[in-house]
């Protein structure tokens, strides 16, 4: 069981002070009278050499502990420090593994192959058509072009790449229901109307957005409405060099 350098300190100091109390009470048996003067002063003098003896002793003591502990407290810095310089050696010197990520040294993408292919997506949530209706309206309250609400859904695709589709899908938020996807070429889905081609930009060296402007038609219901862009990776319609026929002349 491991003690404190004050716990020893403290049972020390009470063995010395039991000692010298069993020490006086032996050396006290005999009547006073019948002790001399002088052993009586050589029995306090003892006595009081015998405290101080175990009051350095128990000093030493604790101080001897408290140095054995700082070592063993140095020893085990100095072998953890080492063990992590180890370590930290050791990965250092591991060859750099080859990440493939697809991406340059400039962290844009770049395809892998000719014929890859992908696609990008973008998500919004559109609110209800907002109407002026008054009580005295006869009919239903249709929304109209004029009031209809539309923003531009865009996604990002690599400028090397060629956008091969344009698909449109939309259903109620927060609903079981699955994606509604629109036909090829149709203006509507269902309250979503929908821009008659998408429009691209560039965006930066490496990147172009395909954007697409949808409207929310319904005067009652929210929609989400997410365009989702197809792109591949390959030589461009019209680029393919071809060999010229030779012509020739009839003399």
């Amino acid at each position: 069981m491991g003690l404190s350098e004050t716990i020893l300190a403290a049972i020390i100091g009470a063995l010395a002070t039991m000692g010298t109390a069993i020490f006086q009470l032996v050396r006290n048996r005999a009547p006073e009278g019948s002790k001399p003067k002088k052993n009586r002063v050589r029995s306090l003098l003892a006595t009081i050499a015998l405290m101080i003896g175990c009051v350095v002793g128990g000093y030493a003591w604790s101080s001897l502990r408290a140095v054995s502990a700082k070592e063993e407290l140095q020893t085990t810095m100095r072998a953890e420090f080492q063990e992590q310089f180890a370590a930290l050696a050791a990965r250092q010197a591991e060859p750099a593994k080859p990440v493939d990520s697809g991406a340059d040294a400039t962290g844009s993408v770049v395809p892998a192959s000719h014929g890859e292919t992908g696609s990008a997506e973008s998500l919004a949530h559109l609110p209800p058509c907002r109407l002026n209706a008054h009580a005295d309206d006869v009919g239903p309250v249709t929304c109209t072009e004029r009031v209809a609400e539309t923003i531009a859904l865009c996604a990002t695709i690599p400028s090397a790449a060629t956008t091969t589709n344009v698909r449109v899908q939309s259903r109620v938020p927060k609903s079981e229901s699955p994606w509604q996807e629109r036909d090829a070429g149709a203006p509507t889905l269902g309250s979503v109307h929908i821009a008659e081609a998408p429009v691209e930009y560039p965006v930066s060296a490496d990147q172009r957005s395909v954007c697409l402007d949808v409207a929310n038609w319904s005067v009652e219901d929210t929609l989400a409405v997410r365009v989702i862009v197809d792109y591949a990776f390959g030589p461009k319609p019209g680029n393919e060099l071809t060999a010229a026929t030779p012509s020739a002349a009839t003399l």
